[in-house]
């Protein structure tokens, strides 16, 4: 119980810092001094310690000798939008040389994903059961090196999406999105996969620019 408190507390930590940055309440350059943060936040060291060694994988914070953790510069939305579109490109590409390999069990594991995307779960804990889905998919390509691409791509816009509030319609929206994906294998219909996995990934992008457009420059 008192693992599970402290993980929340670096989630939270984690969302309101990013926050901060994403909004330029921190602006690049700022040094993040983890007592500081303790009297803004109201949470202690050691959950913010965690919550900043996230923002320094995500490459929103930055880690400097002598220094200290500092605000980064955050992506330009012409940028998330040029991830996208080399998402979009690449996962596709993984996507139909997936088709061609999976059996029934594989697209049974999909299907058994897809059923524990619950509205009882977290955001946390939804947006890793989609990642996962994702990574699962991609692994039936035999093409891991291109795995590793998308994951990398996936990672840089990972802190836009994790914790953003999405309600019901998102996850019902979600759950049509992996269906059409899914019935796309099991018919080998390659327009359709295109199509539908095309439509998830950019509903993403979709949600980046409605939640941070107003504060991010092109």
């Amino acid at each position: 119980m008192e693992d599970n408190n402290c993980e929340m507390k670096s989630l939270v930590a984690y969302q309101r810092i990013r926050d901060m940055i994403i909004s330029r309440e921190k602006f690049p350059g700022t040094r993040l001094v983890i007592s500081d943060l303790e009297d803004e936040l109201g949470i202690g060291k050691g959950p913010i310690r965690e919550a900043l060694m996230r923002l320094d994988r995500s490459g929103l914070v930055r880690n400097i000798p002598y220094k200290g953790a500092v605000v980064a510069e955050a992506p330009r939305m012409r940028e998330i939008e040029a991830i996208y579109e080399m998402r979009a490109k690449l996962e596709t590409t993984l996507a139909l040389e997936a088709m061609e390999n999976v059996d029934e069990q594989d697209i049974a594991n999909l299907e058994s994903i897809l059923s524990e995307m619950d509205p009882e779960l977290n955001l946390h804990e939804l947006y890793h059961l989609d990642r996962y889905f994702h990574s699962q998919l991609y692994g039936y390509s035999r093409l891991p090196h291109l795995c590793l691409v998308v994951d990398k791509l996936m990672e840089s816009v990972d802190i836009f999406l994790i914790n953003r509030p999405r309600g019901s319609k998102y996850l019902i929206q979600m759950q049509a999105q992996h269906n059409q994906i899914i019935d796309a294998l099991k018919n080998k219909d390659e327009t359709m996969l295109k199509k539908s996995l095309k439509h998830n990934i950019k509903h993403g992008l979709r949600l980046i620019k409605k939640a941070y457009g107003p504060y991010m420059h092109h």
